[in-house]
């Protein structure tokens, strides 16, 4: 034990002992330490050591297992106390008058086949994302006629934009 923990451990000793006791307490540990220096303990044998190893890899391979059946369990108990609100709770139980979801969008839009026509905006949008694609693949492929370094570049913000400016809507 080195110096510090030695005077950490008999202010210790005094705190909880008169001092006494602690000073005898503290020669007790002391020549035990001599004792346990003078005969030291024989290494395992490595065969024991490797058993106590395999032994520990399967507690903790078991105690995996546990978990992860646990695991399950509780999943499949949540789902089905979910199930059973629902059942529940259902739809035919609330007495609200129905939410219409799709009033956001024109009716004409709605039952149309072809909305990204019939929209303006996602026809606009779909243009410029288009024309920016042709334009990248242009420069990428050294097609186009402005091969200034910073073109690219130019052309990815651009596109960034129109993706900002169609999900502000």
């Amino acid at each position: 034990m080195n110096d510090q923990a030695r005077e950490n451990l008999v202010e210790w000793l005094k705190q909880v002992m008169d001092a006494e006791s602690a000073q005898a307490a503290n020669e007790e540990i002391r020549a035990g330490e001599r004792l346990l220096a003078t005969y030291s303990a024989p290494n395992p044998d490595a065969r024991t050591l490797t058993v106590i190893k395999a032994r520990m890899v399967l507690a903790a391979a078991r105690r995996r297992r546990k978990i992860l059946i646990l695991r399950g369990s509780l999943a499949a108990a949540a789902a089905v106390v979910v199930i059973a609100m629902i059942g529940l709770l259902g739809p035919g139980s609330t007495s609200r008058a129905p939410t219409v979801h799709a009033a956001i969008i024109p009716t004409a839009i709605w039952e149309s086949d072809n909305i990204e026509a019939d929209d303006l905006d996602l026809v606009y949008f779909t243009s410029e994302i288009r024309r920016i694609e042709a334009q990248m693949q242009a420069l990428e492929a050294g097609e186009s006629e402005s091969r200034g370094s910073g073109a690219l570049q130019k052309l990815e913000m651009e596109l960034m934009n129109v993706e900002i400016e169609f999900w502000k809507g």
